[in-house]
């Protein structure tokens, strides 16, 4: 009998650890899949966290694009009409052939401004040509401080009225342009 009792005990020992085996087994199942299941949302948290900022990026980085609008005319599509402020000399011809050929200018026929001016100055004819005018500013060695931004210019401007319709900008060369002609 007691050889029985072993043997049914032995039984129940062994399906109480079958049984604890299946309840480890079930576990660690549950707790793999929790913890598979929790890293997949952190992966997709990341993407989604990564996705965002490229999206904003490539937003931000369109934006300023279409409303500052920083591509600018080049040269060889501006109009350029150049006036000698000074009144002496062949200045505005001088500088007409200098942008025309070193930058690629469309120049107008060169002119004299219709007063003496002080320094020289850029006037825009056409709205939106600032960034252009600045262009030119540069070219010349000079800051965009010279560019007059009021458009159409003031009629008080030493432009011949002849001139105001046919360029996109004026370059009215003053003193501190004499040396470089």
């Amino acid at each position: 009998m007691s050889r029985g009792m072993r043997s049914g005990r032995g039984h129940s020992e062994s399906g109480a650890s079958s049984a604890a085996g299946l309840v480890l087994v079930a576990v660690l199942l549950i707790v793999g899949i929790l913890v598979l299941s929790r890293s997949g949302t952190a992966a997709h948290v990341s993407t989604t966290v990564a996705t965002k900022p490229k999206k904003s990026a490539a937003t931000t980085t369109t934006a300023p694009q279409a409303t500052t609008t920083t591509t600018t005319v080049p040269p060889s599509q501006v109009k350029l009409q150049v006036l000698n402020g000074v009144l002496v000399g062949q200045l505005a011809t001088q500088w007409s052939a200098k942008l025309k050929a070193g930058y690629g200018y469309i120049t107008e026929l060169p002119d004299n401004a219709t007063s003496k001016v002080t320094a020289s100055t850029i006037y825009i004819l056409t709205p939106g040509y600032t960034a252009e005018a600045d262009t030119l500013a540069q070219e010349l060695g000079l800051t965009s401080a010279i560019v007059n931004t009021t458009v159409p210019p003031p009629t008080s401007a030493p432009i011949p009225a002849t001139e105001r319709s046919t360029a996109n900008l004026v370059l009215v060369i003053g003193p501190n342009l004499v040396a470089g002609a």
